[in-house]
């Protein structure tokens, strides 16, 4: 992986956050160069992170090059159309990052090279994002190792066991972070509401969800246990785990739900649109 070259097609939030990861992974920025026709963005992430900047005029590769799509999903025809002959010159390795674009989509537009569709979530550009996984048939071993490396150092890397599997996937992880914001945003309004200060409201909620969520991951107790294990018969978490329980799981389920039908749609209308 030392001699290995990176390739970035957008340079947005996306692209931010994954460059952010990896380079914070310990993975050489001069060996990553973005191309995108925003040349405020590509400069402040080249002042950001020492990576290269580059325009979106399509030019050669280097042999072997990791290439990510990170530009909308509404770009992709025009972009990797643009691209095509290149990265398969090159024998790159395409990495997508963008939501609801399907492989089969994906490799219409750009048949005879190894394809991994990733979706990573916003915590990536400080090493602790949730991303999953899935590669398109026939993608080598070697591919996948290198796939799967470059997210690990972001974070947390799922590889899923089909594709169909990813609808549900982006609605747990990948708009998971927001889900986690707005609860953090409800305890602090109410924590307010209740008499606290807003700014201790909010170290006080974020203090306990990270730790709780840490907890969690240290221990080898399901989170029904861990649950438990504080509460104590006619106590206060009792009484408040009593408020939860009346809508928290419904809720949740139809969240999930709704992001993933959601994200369903999107791709069917995506891949006509392609």
């Amino acid at each position: 992986m030392q001699q290995q070259q990176i390739v970035f097609l957008g340079a947005g939030n996306m692209a931010r956050a994954l460059i952010a990861g990896i380079c914070k992974g310990g993975f050489p920025a001069e060996r990553i160069q973005v191309h995108a026709p925003h040349p405020q963005r590509r400069s402040a992430l080249a002042a950001d992170f020492g990576i290269q900047s580059r325009d979106a005029e399509p030019c050669a590769l280097p042999q072997g090059a990791i290439v990510f799509y990170a530009a909308k999903p509404k770009q992709m025809r025009a972009v990797l159309s643009a691209w095509a002959t290149e990265l398969r010159a090159a024998q790159a390795l395409l990495i997508s990052v963008a939501a609801g674009i399907r492989i089969a989509s994906l490799q219409q537009l750009v048949p005879d090279i190894d394809i991994v569709r990733v979706m990573p979530n916003t915590p990536t550009q400080i090493g602790a994002g949730a991303s999953t996984l899935c590669a398109a048939p026939g993608v080598t071993a070697e591919h996948q190792g290198q796939a799967e490396k470059l997210v690990q150092s972001t974070g947390l890397a799922e590889w899923l066991p089909d594709e169909e599997s990813m609808d549900m996937a982006t609605a747990l992880a990948g708009s998971g972070p927001a889900y986690v914001f707005l609860f953090l945003e409800a305890l602090e309004d109410a924590a307010v509401a209740g008499g606290l200060y807003r700014d201790q409201a909010r170290r006080l909620a974020i203090a306990t969800l990270r730790g709780a969520a840490e907890l969690a991951a240290q221990s080898e107790l399901a989170p029904a246990l861990l649950r438990q294990q504080v509460t104590s018969p006619g106590g206060t978490t009792a009484a408040g785990l009593a408020a939860w329980e009346e809508n928290l799981r419904p809720l949740a389920k139809r969240a999930l739900d709704a992001a993933s039908q959601r994200s369903q749609e999107l791709a069917d209308n995506l891949a006509k649109g392609l």
